[in-house]
């Protein structure tokens, strides 16, 4: 049976090792020896075929092998429909009723293109661009979605030997300008709704003569108009027009070699001006290769991959490349139409399309799951008993792997996740987690209900490359393998107390290979700062290898904060904890210096916080009047707390206060980048008095913040007993507690430790040791 037939599960089938210490390296003091995947230990592995070097030959390629079959499907959209609707929202303190407007999407169903029929777009499109005077080694910019139309540029321009230059939709004026004037861009390929952006920075932009609107976007002529009226040397097209032009003037391909620059990347500038990643030909391919080796066996012709994240992230360019080399089928959508809730009379693009491959980010997967257990909690009681009982039984299978296992978790696939798998399409074999950490509890429900999630990582700086964990080799407490075009090493950061020397061994992570870039476009400062002279790029995430030789990333040296009392805490770490509490739509963690514990950002799921209010008969009925209420605050940050505590953090890391967000974070609106990642800066000036309000009424004296801690500990998973001799004399001593007083109040805060010691406090004796709690902690905070 081929790899691409099985039912995959989420379980550890193969046998580790997953990665080796590579041949003819010599141990370094402070530095790990570099590993790789197994089958590349005595060289890396940098074509996904002996016939692919560029990224011309992969659409070259699929169309002498697929043929015929569908290669791109795109929707159209009939109609937009929006609804306005009053609700309450309280500005400066004051309830006001405002209008507010929902948007929905009618969209038509999927066509598509084939292989052949995508090669043709794609020659012609660079036919097109030669007619216009562009020639090999002109830079061609990509301003817009993500589009069909977008990917047939980038292989036009490759026809013909021309680099692309790729700017995120969202980045903003100042972002599109640095990019355009930083690489000298002849020619800009964008969508209609963004030639109002374009036309206020041409001004400082010389090197731009034609642009070229997109037609899979409606256009407004008076946008065009005003472009040409204040711009009149442009060339102003339509891609039709551009693809017409090339069909009436072919001319032959001009093929670029594996060396050619393939693409300059520009990052979403989250922590500054966008940086400019030149990748080559080799660096794409190579990341093919890199991925093709790990889950290529399991892909194929028969396979669809539902495409909406950003093309302009190295990612989806790398697997949208590779989809076209397996054979698959790419179905583009938005993220506005992903799900049936944003339409009117169709599908969403999930169900529409039927992907047997997602990919997706941590606020996609976090809000899937939501979506099922808010389904899930409208049901019948026995319904939800037999869907839990059937995750607890597939865990079990899974876990303990024994004959039959994977034959008895497909039994429960197909009768009690049945309906959960047909709201995602039905088909889906593969789900991808990229772009940041999720919650290591979201991941298993996804896993166990939908299909086996796997994790990616990787950079722009790396053509997406870091590691990737194999289907059957499951490791939901790491990320997986190293892809196969790369090595990994890890370096001691002391700072943090991370060294190659513990055990296991920490660092930060070192990469090197034939998809890593040698530097920054025109930015030797920030060259230096991120790339050794021997190749390797410093990426600033702190990781370490488990027992199976899987890659984990534990922290990131940006996102590390030193608290009051010294210690480091990891804020992305925290949010993927976080993340996971139902209440959580997106989250944002903040650590004061001058505090001991961080609070929460946290944009609310408007049904959780609904439901919260009024199961403790809080009145309001909109988002927007809730997050304001004090009452309903402090029952969220008890959630949290708990999430917290569940998740294993440890007393520093619980949050100590929660401010609520009534706007969505996105790209357009500036609090996330176009790769969804936070845009940390902007939300804390955006939030600064609310976080001081939170910090201000959760800022008690140093000796209570150790009494508290120390009841903390208790209510973790550890044990009564290691967390009685984890406190220092000092602290027992300020909270007057022994240790049978300490494991009473274990007993009461612990129902893992009630199970383990076969007591349970009556309510009579659960009601004297608060009695007793609260006298100790008063004494504590009067200083007695």
């Amino acid at each position: 049976m081929s790899k691409r037939d099985i039912h995959l599960q989420p379980r550890m089938a193969k046998r580790p090792p997953f990665t080796v210490e590579a041949s003819g390296y010599e141990p370094v003091p402070g530095e790990t020896i570099p590993r790789r995947l197994p089958q590349a230990k005595d060289g890396l592995i940098l074509r996904p075929a002996e016939d692919v070097t560029t990224t011309y030959d992969v659409f070259r390629r699929s169309a002498r092998m697929f043929g015929n079959a569908k290669a791109v499907g795109t929707r159209r959209l009939i109609k937009t429909h929006v609804e306005n609707k009053k609700v309450k929202k309280t500005v400066d303190g004051v309830e006001q009723e405002v209008d507010k407007q929902w948007t929905y999407f009618e969209m038509s169903g999927y066509t598509y293109k084939s292989f052949i029929e995508y090669e043709r777009l794609a020659l012609e499109l660079g036919c097109g661009l030669r007619k216009l005077g562009l020639e090999k080694d002109n830079k061609i910019h990509l301003y817009g979605a993500t589009g069909a139309h977008w990917l047939a540029m980038s292989h036009g321009a490759a026809s013909q030997s021309m680099t692309i230059v790729t700017a995120y939709d969202t980045l903003g004026e100042e972002g599109l300008k640095h990019s355009l004037i930083q690489t000298s861009s002849i020619a800009i390929f964008l969508d209609p709704g963004l030639i109002s952006s374009l036309g206020n920075v041409l001004g400082d932009v010389k090197s731009i003569k034609h642009v070229i609107y997109n037609t899979e976007h409606e256009v407004k002529q008076e946008d065009l108009d005003k472009l040409k009226a204040d711009f009149d040397y442009l060339n102003i097209m339509s891609i039709e027009d551009l693809r017409k032009l090339g069909e009436e003037n072919p001319v032959d391909p001009v093929p670029p070699s594996p060396e050619d620059l393939c693409c300059i990347m520009y990052t979403s500038g989250s922590t500054g001006p966008p940086k400019g990643v030149p990748l080559t030909h080799k660096n794409v391919i190579a990341a093919t290769a890199g991925v093709n080796e790990i889950v290529g066996p399991y892909i194929g012709p028969s396979d669809a991959l539902l495409t909406y994240l950003p093309q302009a992230h190295i990612l989806e360019f790398m697997f949208e490349n590779l989809c076209l080399f397996w054979g698959g089928t790419m179905g583009y959508g938005n993220p506005r139409t992903l799900s049936d809730a944003s339409m009117r009379n169709c599908k969403g693009d999930i169900r529409e399309f039927k992907p047997t491959i997602l990919v997706g980010v941590p606020a996609v997967w976090e809000s899937v799951k939501k979506g099922v257990l808010n389904n899930l909690n409208k049901a019948s009681f026995l319904a939800r008993g037999l869907f839990w009982g059937a995750m607890s039984a597939k865990s079990f299978l899974m876990t303990n792997g024994f004959p039959g296992a994977s034959t008895g978790a497909s039994i429960l696939d197909a009768i009690v996740f049945r309906k959960l798998k047909e709201a995602t399409g039905g088909r889906l074999r593969i789900v991808m987690n990229g772009g940041g950490p999720v919650s290591k509890e979201t991941q298993k429900f996804l896993s166990m209900a939908i299909a086996p999630m796997i994790s990616g990582y990787g950079l722009t700086e790396t053509s997406a490359m870091g590691a990737l964990n194999d289907p059957m080799a499951w490791n939901p407490d790491a990320l997986g393998e190293i892809p196969a075009s790369i090595e990994v090493k890890l370096v001691d950061f002391p700072d943090a107390g991370y060294f190659t020397k513990n055990n296991p061994p920490q660092g930060e992570i070192f990469i090197r290979g034939g998809s890593v870039t040698t530097c920054y476009w025109d930015n030797e400062e920030e060259t230096k700062s991120s790339f050794t002279e021997d190749g390797w790029f410093m990426t600033g995430d702190i990781g370490e290898f488990d027992k199976y030789g899987h890659l984990k990333i534990i922290d990131r040296k940006k996102n590390l904060v030193k608290t009051l009392n010294g210690e480091y805490i990891a804020l992305e770490k925290l949010e993927s904890v976080y993340r996971s509490s139902p209440v959580v739509g997106n989250i944002c963690v903040y650590a004061a210096e001058d505090q001991d514990k961080p609070v929460a950002i946290i944009v609310p799921v408007e049904v959780a916080l609904k439901k919260i209010a009024n199961e403790n008969g809080i009145e309001g009925d909109t988002l927007e009047s809730l997050v304001h209420n004090e009452n309903l605050k402090s029952i969220v940050l008890k959630q949290l707390q708990s999430a917290g505590k569940a998740g294993g953090l440890k007393g520093i890391e619980i949050i100590n206060g929660v401010v609520m967000s009534d706007e969505e974070w996105t790209p357009q609106n500036g609090y996330m980048t176009a790769a969804q990642k936070l845009q940390r800066k902007k939300i804390i000036n955006k939030f600064r008095a609310d976080i001081d309000r939170a910090y201000g009424k959760n800022k008690p004296k140093a000796r209570l913040h150790m009494a508290k801690d120390a009841a903390q500990r208790s209510e973790s998973q550890m044990s009564f007993w290691s967390s009685y001799r984890s406190l220092t004399p000092k602290t027992r001593a300020l909270f007057g507690v022994g240790l049978m007083a300490w494991a009473s109040l274990g007993l009461w805060f612990s129902p893992q430790v009630e199970g383990a010691m076969g007591m349970v406090p009556s309510a009579e004796e659960k009601e004297e040791l608060e009695r007793k709690l609260a006298l100790r902690v008063s004494r504590v905070e009067k200083g007695n």
